[in-house]
């Protein structure tokens, strides 16, 4: 711990900074005989843009190219969108109800919503689209919850459940489509996809009342080829605006040319234990642990302040974060120490290491290769659980090797990290794949079904329980939620409000130089 604060430095000024990687997909829409925009916005001036990859589909749906995805927002809406805060709010949405078994939901779709085409909105719409999205690699495990949808009438959806979910909202900010024979499908969103030639931008959708408030008329699109192109084409101003993770490896370096707003995301990077065998078979040991992780000093030094430190696994900004169950789990050695002295841990008078039944206390943490953060957070728990007496070896592996060896359990403690769905569900790290060797637990399980089903005032008290009934057993110790940031060419716009599911969220109220 004494070089903690030196190591996570040195390892941040040497971060670069990179975008997701893109997978190529299916064709980019057609052609359309329309004049393309206007390159700039006055002589010298720079015009805003954006960059799209022309080798994979714009498809909001069935698309997995992040460039493409980024623009989702701009195009397209779904029946509800998540704030900052991870508030479900109605957009295509008028109202909606849970059914009295909580096996459905029934929600009243807006009425005199039209698509860029001047088609109206119906709730088959949106059921075709759910469906879609249930099939789709990008929404599929979110929706996994939901075994179909339908409408009962142009107005009235009816979402069915394979278990009660009372923040179903949370996970509705899915696009809804009007699917076209060929290209893009339409979307109800501020713009609309056009091209001249070869040429690709956005046009604001003469259907959407209001467009008046954007700040951009056109916006051009930059073909981009990947995630070093894209960051390529920022750094040289042929695109002006990106997002980025400062946490991954990147090859655009800090400068003052740009400016950065962060937002909010899911994506939890976390400590796992294998509770199936050794050491942290024991909840004690695993408490223990839990309170050797230095969250603060990881999200602010480690990753520049790109990260909220939690102790539980939820965003510290929802609502139903339990800031005195999380208290239970921070970062405290005199705490950690006391609790493996519980465990039946005793110092050693030679080597000051910790024995049990004169065996060491010996762990070995794996990590994967590749990314300098979440190594520099390994080594700064090694060196915390090493002050306690832990002796630890630390498993660097290549990610080829990394998945099996989690999988074969050749491990006591990993880093990992998981993006969860906007209703923050753990079931992937306690019931599901993720879990790798703590095994189920029957009561947290229960405590973690009452909790998704819970609504209104009942979902405070069920939270309190999962997060009780989280500490005792410690499955799994969060780290952070790390941000993602939307960067933007200096002096292009400010009043930026990003959030994880549409970078240019309340696009209206951007503050520019002028409309054009």
């Amino acid at each position: 711990m004494k070089r903690l604060s030196a190591l996570l430095l040195a390892v941040c000024l040497a971060l670069p900074l990179t975008a997701c990687g893109d997978t190529p997909s299916l064709p980019v829409i057609e052609p359309s005989p329309t004049p393309a925009p206007s390159p700039t916005a006055g002589p010298g001036a720079a015009r805003f843009s954006l960059g799209y990859d022309p080798a994979a589909s714009l498809h909001p749906l069935s698309g997995n190219s992040q460039v493409n995805q980024e623009l989702t927002g701009l195009v397209y809406q779904g029946l509800y969108e998540l704030d900052n805060e991870f508030v479900p709010r109605p957009v295509l949405a008028a109202s909606a109800a849970v059914g009295e078994d909580g096996y459905s939901w029934t929600v009243t779709v807006q009425s005199g919503v039209l698509f860029s085409d001047g088609s109206a909105l119906t709730a088959r719409h949106a059921a075709a689209s759910l469906n879609a999205a249930r099939a789709s690699g990008p929404y599929a495990s979110r929706l996994a919850g939901i075994t179909g949808a339908a409408a009962a009438d142009d107005a009235t959806l009816v979402i069915y459940l394979a278990a009660p979910n009372g923040n179903l909202p949370a996970l509705l900010d899915v696009p809804v489509v009007l699917e076209q024979e060929e290209g893009a499908p339409l979307g109800t969103g501020y713009y609309r996809y056009e091209s001249a030639g070869e040429r690709l931008y956005l046009q604001t959708n003469p259907f959407h009342g209001g467009t008046s408030a954007l700040p951009y008329d056109t916006i051009p699109l930059t073909a981009v080829s990947g995630a070093d192109a894209r960051i390529a084409a920022f750094d040289s101003g042929a695109v002006t605006a990106v997002t980025t993770r400062f946490s991954d490896p990147y090859a655009l370096g800090y400068s003052s040319s740009y400016e950065t707003c962060d937002y909010p995301t899911t994506a939890l990077l976390y400590v796992g234990f294998r509770g199936t065998g050794g050491p942290c078979q024991s909840p004690l040991v695993r408490r223990a642990f839990a309170r050797a992780v230095q969250r603060e000093e990881t999200a602010q030094v480690l990753l520049s302040g790109h990260a909220d430190p939690a102790c539980l696994p939820i965003s510290p900004l929802h609502g139903e974060y339990g800031e005195e169950e999380a208290a239970q789990l921070s970062y405290d050695l005199e705490a950690a120490a006391a609790l493996l002295a519980e465990a039946g841990y005793e110092r050693g008078e030679e080597d000051g290491l910790l024995y049990r039944r004169r065996t060491p206390l010996e762990v070995t943490l794996l990590v994967n290769s590749g990314n300098e953060a979440r190594q520099a957070a390994a080594e700064a728990l090694a060196d915390a659980l090493g002050e306690l007496g832990v002796a630890v070896t630390v498993n660097t592996l290549p990610w080829g090797g990394y998945p099996a060896a989690l999988a074969s359990g050749q491990f006591d403690l990993y880093l990992g990290e998981v993006r969860l769905t906007g209703d923050f569900d753990p079931s992937p790290l306690l019931t599901g794949a993720l879990n790798y060797g703590v095994g189920e637990n029957w009561e947290l399980t229960q405590a973690l079904l009452n909790w998704k089903a819970a609504q209104g005032e009942a979902r405070a008290q069920a939270a309190q329980a999962l997060w009780a009934r989280f500490v005792q057993d410690v499955p799994f110790a969060p780290v952070c939620f790390q941000r993602g940031s939307l960067l933007v060419r200096w002096g292009m716009a400010s009043n930026l409000q990003p959030t994880r599911a549409n970078p240019f969220y309340r696009m209206e109220e951007w503050t520019t130089a002028g409309r054009y």
